[in-house]
């Protein structure tokens, strides 16, 4: 019902707003490290529940039945996805700063994005497997089958408690994580803000965290508003994803160091610069007319 998740959208407010305030990486850091454990616990436990549904068939006619190949008609939105899944390019450069020892930052972000591509690609297809159409843009998260599995289960109690586990380790991590997401962003936009000239920097700090929780609290109400998670998803890949990660910084490479590339590294930049832009509206297109 669309009173209940607004009663719970301002139950979990404080999990969101309260880490947004944080400006330190190192503490980020920490807060981070739960948000991850969090997460895995949802992950693991929908993992085993996706191996038992893919080897006893719990839910009848789902495990198996799959199609090998994605539509055509949805692709852009597996690009929108994608984009998302690796939206941490804002945070590259302030971890690397935060670091004791930088030299070492280059092997960390290889040996995390491999891993996290590997986790990402296991976990989407092992799900897809045990539950088939079911996995999309209909229910628009894997976790909305894990209750049609509970159901058919002999002790539907307990699963039914496992699913309520792993919903709420999902929404604890991602809420733990906000302050990840947003410290680039409200860092550029509290110093545009603060600017001789506009907000007086009188009480900054105070006026600094109302900022943080407004802005929080705008991603919460969009979150409510009954937008399916998957297009929510999507949508914020295809087109913030997408200029984070391909078309800024190719576009910033090659203007800082116009005098110095190759011609083949030019060309490199331009092929990034230009797919980039092409899947990203694409995306954000058919994106919307999936919405809407």
């Amino acid at each position: 019902p669309v009173a209940a998740r607004w009663y719970w959208m301002l139950f979990i407010a404080p999990l969101y707003v309260g880490p947004s305030w944080i400006r330190s990486m190192k503490y980020i850091g920490v807060i981070s490290f739960f948000a991850e454990l969090s997460i895995l616990t949802g992950i693991g436990l929908s993992v085993v529940i996706g191996m038992i549904q893919l080897s006893r068939g719990v839910v009848p006619g789902l495990a198996g039945n799959v199609n090998i190949g994605p539509p055509w008609r949805t692709l852009p939105l597996m690009f929108g996805m994608a984009a998302f899944a690796f939206e941490g390019a804002g945070v590259v450069i302030p971890t690397e700063c935060s670091m004791k020892r930088p030299d070492k930052f280059n092997k960390v972000l290889v040996s995390v994005l491999i891993a996290a591509t590997a986790m990402y690609i296991a976990f989407g297809v092992l799900m897809y497997f045990a539950f088939g159409p079911q996995t999309g843009f209909a229910t628009g998260q894997i976790t909305a089958n894990l209750e049609q599995f509970a159901t058919h289960m002999v002790d539907k109690t307990f699963w039914h408690f496992i699913q309520v586990v792993v919903r709420m380790s999902l929404v604890f991590g991602i809420g733990l994580s906000v302050s990840v997401q947003l410290i680039v962003v409200l860092d550029i936009f509290e110093k545009e803000l603060f600017k001789p000239g506009r907000l007086s920097q009188e009480n900054m700090f105070w006026k600094q965290n109302v900022i943080r929780g407004l802005v929080t609290t705008i991603g919460l109400i969009f979150a409510a508003s009954g937008i399916s998670f998957g297009h929510m998803v999507s949508l914020t890949g295809a087109f913030s994803g997408t200029l984070m990660q391909f078309l800024f910084p190719a576009a910033c490479y090659l203007k800082c160091f116009k005098d110095t590339i190759s011609f083949w590294e030019r060309i490199g930049m331009w092929v990034i610069v230009v797919a980039g832009a092409i899947f990203g509206i694409l995306a954000t297109y058919v994106t919307l007319l999936e919405m809407f």
